[in-house]
């Protein structure tokens, strides 16, 4: 790959042009081709980066004329569009989640084993944060695991579905508690509130470790603000998060953002920072950062999860074997 790594986008809405505009910000990178079927959405953004744009988003995924694809497009998208991607050579940063089902999450993995490298960096972007990561510093070596509680309160007015509530949103904490802790969940019991609809309004997951303690998911769907806090409790100690001091609001680039009550405002740094070492990665041998085998594995949960909140009880999850590529 050259020094500088054209990139094709795919995908121009919210996310899309958050990673657009972070990328044309990252040394080494340019967003080259925009890609979207809403017209409007890619000619708009490619205008402000100076990039080509095209409504069919598979094209650009095998486009000879970008070293790496970005792929902020619907959910039940990413599977096809990273096999594409993969296929044609690229190297992949797939937003979470992986798939929507557990059987394209194992294609993706079993293509990747195929080619004997990792290719794909997925957006698990709490890797990235530094609350995060001072919490994981903290933990090690400090006694044995009790318990990784994980708060998440979004402001979601609307109803979704049950696979929408936990593979968009409650995965995340999933994927927390995985790298956190170093271990897989393999079993989960869940309770839920729901709405008057029957959608999901408050949720709790209990999750067994491997190897001895439990993770512990509290997630509202219509909070009062976007927060995302975590509480370890490791031998003696209890290790938490510190809630960040937000501003009402910010002005960037002459630009008033309102913050507090979206994902954007509390993980911008996060986002900004896995995206740089996603570019990084791109002159390195193979992807790093979280893999495909970590989609698959938080898929796996997702089912085990909306299979307890459903229909009641303890729900072990059965993971495949871990291919030797993710040791």
């Amino acid at each position: 790959m050259t020094d500088l790594h054209k990139i094709a986008l795919i995908g121009a809405g919210g996310m899309g042009s958050f990673h657009a505009r972070t990328l044309a910000r990252t040394s080494g990178a340019r967003v080259a081709l925009v890609a979207d079927p809403f017209g409007d959405n890619a000619t708009t953004l490619a205008a402000e980066l100076g990039a080509a744009s095209t409504l069919d988003p598979m094209a650009a995924a095998v486009s000879d004329d970008v070293d790496a694809v970005v792929i902020a497009s619907p959910d039940e998208t990413h599977a096809e569009l990273t096999l594409a991607a993969m296929g044609a050579g690229k190297r992949v940063l797939c937003e979470k989640p992986l798939a929507t089902t557990i059987a394209d999450a194992q294609a993706v993995v079993d293509a990747e084993v195929a080619l004997g490298s990792r290719v794909v960096q997925l957006g698990f972007m709490r890797e990235y944060d530094v609350p995060h990561q001072q919490v994981v510093d903290a933990i090690a070596d400090d006694g044995p695991l009790h318990l990784i509680r994980s708060l998440h309160r979004n402001t979601n007015a609307d109803a979704r579905t049950d696979l929408g509530v936990v593979g968009q949103s409650i995965v995340h904490d999933l994927h927390s508690i995985r790298f956190m802790s170093g271990r897989e969940i393999v079993a989960v019991t869940g309770y839920a509130t729901r709405r008057a609809d029957r959608s999901l309004l408050h949720v709790v997951l209990m999750c067994e470790l491997d190897g001895g303690g439990h993770g512990m998911v509290e997630f509202d769907d219509n909070g009062f603000a976007y927060e995302v806090m975590v509480d370890v409790t490791i031998g003696n100690s209890t290790i938490s998060t510190a809630g960040p001091v937000r501003a009402t609001e910010r002005r960037d680039a002459g630009v008033t953002q309102v913050i507090g009550r979206d994902w954007f405002g509390w993980f911008a740094d996060a986002y900004r920072m896995q995206d740089d070492a996603w570019v990084r990665s791109l002159g390195d041998p193979a992807a790093s950062g979280p893999s495909t085998w970590d989609g698959l594995a938080a898929q796996v949960v997702v089912g085990a999860a909306i299979e307890s909140l459903q229909g009641g009880g303890r729900v072990e999850v059965e993971l495949p074997s871990r291919p030797a590529l993710y040791a």
